[in-house]
C-alpha cells in the first residue's frame, strides 16, 4: 500500500461542491480533493486491517508520507494512521515528523487534528513531552499552537500544570492569531481545574493577549466575573 493507491481510492469520492465548501471554510489555507470527512473515515476503516498488517516502520513511513501531501484528505488519512499506531511509535518518530509539521501543519485543521489525535497520547512519554515543550520557543507559530492543544484534554483534569504554563507563555510570545488562540483555548480548559490560577494569570498577562484569545480563555467563566476579567485585561 502506498500514497498513490490511497489517493486513487479517495479521488472518485470527491465532488467540486465539497471541494469549494471545504476550501472556503479554511479560507484557502489548504487545498482539498473534495471528499467528505465521513467518507475519508469509511475508506480508512476499509483499509484498516491491511494497514495494521504492515511492518511498523513501513506503516510509519506511509503515515509520514501521507501527512506530507498537499491535499487535506490525504493528511487526514495520515493522522488517522498515526492515531492507530500511537502506542507503538519508535523513539525518533517525533523528530521525523517535526519538519513535516513545519511544512504542512500551517492551518488549524491539520495542526489540531495531529495534536488531539496523536500528540496528546504521547505526553506520558517523557522524551516526547520534553520535545514538545521545546516547541514553546519554536519559530513556527503552529508548533507553538500544537504544543498547547496537546495538553488541552488533560488540562481540565488538573494534569500537567507546569507544562501548561510553559506552552501558554510560549504561544503568547508571538503576535500570531492561531498561536494566541491555542493559548486561550488551553487556559479555558485549565480554568475548569484551577480557576484561581487561570484568573490570576489573565490579570498578570492578559494585556499582551489578543482580545480574541482572552475571550477564548474566559468563555467558561460565569458572566459577572468574565466581564470583570475582560475589562481588566484591555
Amino acid at each position: 500500500m502506498d500514497v498513490d493507491q490511497i489517493g486513487r481510492i479517495l479521488r472518485p469520492l470527491a465532488t467540486p461542491e465539497q471541494k469549494a465548501r471545504a476550501e472556503a471554510y479554511f479560507k484557502g489555507a489548504v487545498p482539498f480533493l473534495g471528499v467528505k470527512s465521513p467518507d475519508v473515515l469509511a475508506v480508512f476503516r476499509e483499509l484498516q486491517r491491511e494497514l495494521d498488517g504492515l511492518d511498523g516502520e513501513v506503516r510509519l513511513s506511509l503515515s509520514l508520507s501521507l501527512l506530507d501531501q498537499e491535499w487535506a484528505e490525504l493528511r487526514h488519512f495520515g493522522v488517522l494512521t498515526l492515531h492507530r499506531s500511537r502506542k507503538k511509535l519508535p523513539a525518533d518518530w517525533l523528530l521525523r515528523v517535526e519538519p513535516i509539521l513545519v511544512r504542512r501543519a500551517t492551518n488549524w485543521g491539520t495542526a489540531d487534528a495531529f495534536a488531539m489525535k496523536v500528540l496528546r497520547y504521547r505526553m506520558p512519554i517523557v522524551a516526547d513531552k520534553a520535545r514538545v515543550l521545546t516547541w514553546a520557543n519554536a519559530e513556527s507559530p503552529w508548533l507553538r499552537r500544537m504544543a498547547c492543544v496537546a495538553f488541552e484534554a488533560e488540562a481540565r483534569k488538573g494534569q500537567y500544570a507546569d507544562e501548561i504554563r510553559v506552552v501558554v507563555q510560549g504561544a503568547l510570545g508571538l503576535d500570531h492569531r492561531f498561536s494566541q488562540l491555542g493559548a486561550g483555548w488551553l487556559l479555558r480548559e485549565r480554568w475548569r481545574a484551577a480557576p484561581e490560577e487561570v484568573e490570576a494569570f489573565l490579570l498578570e498577562h492578559g494585556a499582551r493577549m489578543s482580545r480574541e484569545a482572552v475571550r477564548y480563555a474566559v468563555e467558561r467563566i460565569p458572566s459577572e466575573r468574565r466581564q470583570s476579567l475582560l475589562a481588566a485585561t484591555r
